[in-house]
């Protein structure tokens, strides 16, 4: 009765805090020599502290407390924290957070895709065009004709000069016969090599329309190009 109305006197108290480290927690020990368990409160706030707080009476009116606030390791899991005082110490564990690593089986080597640049296509495409166009028509058919065809004007000529340098009379069946035959073979020739050469000039202009195209389209895509580049320093510029 004689201390009320008084008013208290408080003393700041550091206490001394050291961590220990477990296998699977954070041990903060904090040496708190004359206090009770009653006298101590320990919270752990929103921003990842743990607070510690105290208060005691030393004599009189005059008191002794002590207030800290300690960061709690990135390691711990604060919903689990538990706190012990014994033997004038207090202990506050706070256990780690489990983390399963995930087995995941190494992955596969991934070849890199082969990119092919469109001038490159270009040149790929005009260098098969001028093979195709140096390329001579072969074929056993077509050389046999030619041939046959050399070999049968050889013979009907022959058979003209004779007629004309020293006449012996009219034509005979087997004459006539050679001519026809002759004739013949020769327009057999004629149209086989019109056939060959018709075919080579529609390659050729086949290869130009296309080699004509890929130009053009790489003329679209390079003017593209500028236009968006011209776009971008403007807006830099800006």
């Amino acid at each position: 009765m004689a201390n009320f109305g008084t008013e208290r006197v408080y003393q700041q108290f550091e206490p001394a805090t050291r961590w220990t480290s477990e296998p699977d927690a954070e041990v903060l020990v904090a040496d708190l020599p004359g206090f009770k368990k009653e006298q101590l409160k320990v919270a752990v706030t929103a921003t990842r502290k743990l607070r510690l707080t105290g208060e005691r009476p030393t004599g009189g009116n005059k008191w002794i407390r002590f207030h800290q606030e300690i960061p709690v390791p990135l390691t711990a899991d604060i919903d689990s924290v538990s706190a012990m005082f014994k033997d004038n110490k207090l202990y506050i564990r706070h256990p780690k957070v489990k983390t399963e690593i995930p087995q995941t089986k190494p992955p596969s080597p991934v070849k890199p895709p082969v990119i092919t640049k469109p001038h490159d296509q270009h040149e790929k495409k005009h260098g098969q065009g001028s093979k195709a166009t140096v390329e001579k028509p072969s074929g056993g058919k077509t050389e046999q004709l030619k041939h046959d065809a050399h070999q049968k004007a050889r013979e009907v000529q022959t058979g003209k000069k004779e007629s004309i340098g020293e006449p012996k009379g009219p034509l005979s069946s087997k004459d006539e016969d050679k001519d026809k035959v002759g004739a013949k073979w020769f327009e057999k020739y004629k149209e086989a090599t019109g056939n060959v050469v018709k075919e080579a000039k529609n390659k050729r202009q086949l290869l130009c329309n296309l080699a004509a195209s890929i130009s053009l389209v790489l003329l679209i895509l390079l003017y593209a190009r500028n236009a968006v580049r011209s776009t971008l320093v403007w807006k830099l510029e800006e």
